[in-house]
């Protein structure tokens, strides 16, 4: 009976240690340009506009990817489920992509070297960029444009929300998407200053 018995408890223990090692791959996501056909341009001006790096949260400067349901106080991150890069980064350049489609006739770039000259920089502190599956998402921050000058000369907060589908791939879409309406409002308000 004692060897059935340590048989059996041997067998739970390495069939343990082997699903234990068998976890599902970690799925990577990226935050995506609007696609140009579906852009319509806002602005003929010429400028040379700089984007600077994002500035978020502690709590979004994490590889996993972060939802949290509406009205709730509970974060959670997702371990199977990864940003491809920095978050700070990524929207840096997804901005920077997106506003170049409203302003095209504009240089729009990410600001990654102190010594580059622009007739307009670009700031953007983000509060919240969040949301739940099949639920909503949210972007939440400020925006502020600086001449050449260093004189700031638009400020304004961004509050956008839109529902997401059912999946990360749906939900990333969303905070995409996000990203493209926050780019089309600095590039509305930058294009009439721009006049």
């Amino acid at each position: 009976m004692k060897k059935v018995v340590l048989g059996l408890l041997v067998s739970m223990f390495v069939s343990g240690c082997f699903s234990i090692g068998t976890s599902a791959p970690s799925k990577f996501y990226s935050l995506q340009s609007a696609p140009s056909q579906d852009v319509q341009s806002i602005s003929l001006k010429t400028a040379k506009i700089g984007v600077e790096e994002i500035k978020i949260p502690t709590y979004l400067d994490k590889p996993q990817i972060v939802t949290k349901e509406p009205q709730a106080v509970e974060l959670r991150f997702s371990e199977d489920n990864r940003w491809s890069e920095p978050l700070s980064s990524m929207m840096q350049r997804v901005l920077a992509n997106d506003m170049a489609l409203y302003l095209p006739n504009s240089l729009v770039k990410p600001r990654y070297l102190g010594q580059e000259k622009f007739d307009y920089l670009v700031f953007v502190e983000i509060e919240k960029f969040e949301g739940a599956l099949d639920k909503q998402a949210a972007l939440v921050g400020w925006w502020y444009v600086a001449d050449k000058n260093g004189d700031v000369i638009l400020t304004q907060k961004a509050n956008l929300i839109l529902n997401t589908s059912g999946s990360f791939d749906g939900l990333i879409q969303t905070e995409s998407d996000l990203v493209n309406e926050l780019a089309k409002q600095i590039s509305v308000g930058l294009a009439k200053k721009m006049k």
